[in-house]
This record gives C-alpha cells, sequence and structure tokens, in this order.
C-alpha cells in the first residue's frame, strides 16, 4: 500500500482525469452526431426528421440587446453567445476601459445566448433556427436574468454554453464591459460598479455563412430547426468540416490530459515518481509560457 500522501493525490487526479474524461466522451458523442454531407433544402416530408444546412442568414427581429454586443456593423444580429467575467483582482480601482480587458486575469460566472427571430436561407427558402434547446442543454438563463455582484459562483465542473460542443463560433468576438448592458441585467447593490464586469460576444449577423444541424418541425406550414435530447442542435460558422476538427482536437487534448493523470496515478501507487516530475515540469513550463504573455501584454499598454 503506497503512503497516505501518495494516495490523497492519486485520488485527486483520478477526480480530474475522470472530469477531463467526461468531457472527451460527450465531445466525441457531438463528433458522431455531425453530418457528414449537408443539404441545400429539407425535402417536404421531414418533418421529424434531422436536417443539417449550409446557408446564409436571414434576420426577421434583430436580437434586443444587439447595440450593446455588437459593435461596427450595419447589419442586423440574428443571436450571439455571451459569457460574463470578473477579475481576480480587487487591490485598484482601473476599470476595464482604464487598462483594456487583456491586462486583466479573469473568470467566468455565467454565460448564454440571446436571439431574435432568424433562418438560414436554403435553395430560396429561409428554415428558421431556434436555440432554445441550447440553453436548455446547458441550464443557461437569459442575460436579462443575471445577477451582478454578490456572491459569484465559480465552479470549475460546470460546462457554460461558451464552452460547450454543441456550437463552433470563432469568426468575430468582442468584448465590452458589463455597463453597456446597465438596462438588461440585474445588480446585487447599488453599490456595484458594471465598469469592473467583462461580457464577452461571439455575434451571428446577417448574411453570415452558417451549417445548423437538428430535427425539422413543420409549425403551420413553416420549417423550424430546433435541437432535442436524441438529435442535438448543432451551429457553427466555420462550416461542419471546420466543426469536425475543432471537435477532434479538442478530443485528442483533453483524452492525451486523461493519459498523463492516470500514468502519473499508477506510478504513484507503485512509487515511482518519473511521471509526476514530467507533470510538474510541464505543468511549471506552461505557467512560465501564460506569464511570459502576460508581460508582454503588460508592456506593451506600458509603452503606449
Amino acid at each position: 500500500m503506497p503512503p497516505t500522501f501518495n494516495l490523497l493525490v492519486i485520488a485527486v487526479l483520478v477526480a480530474v482525469a475522470f472530469v477531463h474524461g467526461y468531457r472527451t466522451l460527450t465531445a466525441l458523442l457531438v463528433l458522431r452526431s455531425l453530418p457528414s454531407t449537408d443539404t441545400d433544402a429539407p425535402p417536404p416530408d421531414a418533418d421529424g426528421e434531422p436536417v443539417a444546412l449550409t446557408g446564409e442568414l436571414v434576420v426577421e427581429e434583430p436580437v434586443e440587446t444587439a447595440a450593446a454586443a455588437v459593435e461596427e456593423t450595419d447589419r442586423p444580429v440574428a443571436a450571439y453567445l455571451w459569457r460574463t467575467r470578473f477579475p481576480d483582482t480587487t487591490k485598484d480601482d482601473l476599470t476595464i476601459e482604464d487598462r483594456g480587458w487583456e491586462l486583466h486575469n479573469w473568470h467566468t460566472f455565467a454565460s448564454g445566448i440571446e436571439w431574435g427571430r432568424f433562418g438560414v436561407a436554403a435553395d430560396g427558402r429561409t428554415v428558421s433556427i431556434d436555440p432554445a434547446w441550447l440553453r436548455e442543454a446547458t441550464e443557461t438563463k437569459p442575460l436579462e436574468s443575471l445577477e451582478i455582484g454578490g456572491i459569484t459562483s465559480t465552479d470549475r465542473f460546470s460546462v457554460y454554453l461558451w464552452d460547450s460542443w454543441y456550437t463552433h463560433l470563432r469568426n468575430r468576438t468582442e468584448h465590452h464591459p458589463l455597463r453597456r448592458f446597465a438596462g438588461h441585467v440585474q445588480r446585487h447593490n447599488d453599490g456595484v460598479d458594471l465598469d469592473r464586469y467583462l461580457l464577452e460576444a461571439r455575434p451571428l449577423v446577417e448574411g453570415t455563412t452558417v451549417s445548423v444541424s437538428g430535427e425539422l418541425d413543420v409549425e403551420q406550414g413553416e420549417p423550424v430547426l430546433r435541437g432535442t435530447d436524441e438529435v442535438p442542435l448543432l451551429l457553427s460558422d466555420g462550416g461542419f468540416d471546420g466543426h469536425r476538427r475543432w471537435l477532434r482536437q479538442q478530443a485528442l487534448r483533453k483524452g492525451t490530459l486523461v493519459a498523463g493523470l492516470l500514468v502519473v496515478a499508477v506510478g504513484l501507487w507503485f512509487e515511482f515518481y518519473v511521471p509526476l516530475a514530467v507533470l510538474l515540469v510541464s505543468w511549471l513550463v506552461w505557467l512560465g509560457y501564460h506569464f511570459v504573455q502576460d508581460m508582454n501584454v503588460l508592456l506593451k499598454w506600458v509603452r503606449n
């Protein structure tokens, strides 16, 4: 039997490996559900059937908070993914606009999706998209129900919609202080400074080419694409091939991490410490790399 310290470390390593292993498995399941081909338009008898489409977004009614989330666009905003974050420092009064969002280390505490009425044009016909299932699957809430301040949960085992495997939106990311959303979020108390919080958004604007798959429902003669537990809603602005490549990379990365953690755990069980040393050195190299990156950003800000 290994020493008690080894057993404690083994338990931690196995717990972390289990979490990342579960994420790897879900990535593979989503990868399996990605369509190999798409159609120009759904067939008339596709009600209740899986359908995959690639086409340009058509916006009938833009998302209500579009002006706050997206700058410098003359096209209506169909939807956007968002996440809200707070900095790890409370020692100064500098806001996002004072130093820029790059100079803080941020912690996500909420994520979600906002949308208007929109669809994808396919073969001269518009198929509506209903993203409501994405909220249900990730147990997220609308932005208007978000409370800022107070005790903020930072559960690292939770999977935010921003990081879910169902969406692959990478063409554009906006960074704004939550002051811009003052009329759309709730404050815990009057002393909460919204300029200390960050909202990041990945928008989809009219005319963007997207690939989307899900279950097709025909409602009053109009086709609507949505997600179900059996047929998840998958949305990408990089095509199905881009979504597939990204999922493979993530599954490989997390799978490698899981394998490495288990190797270290087995080594500790037999009191063989070389794998643990390799893990610690890799971790220190990772910390050093990010420290250098942060210092470069800070020096750039000081020089400007």
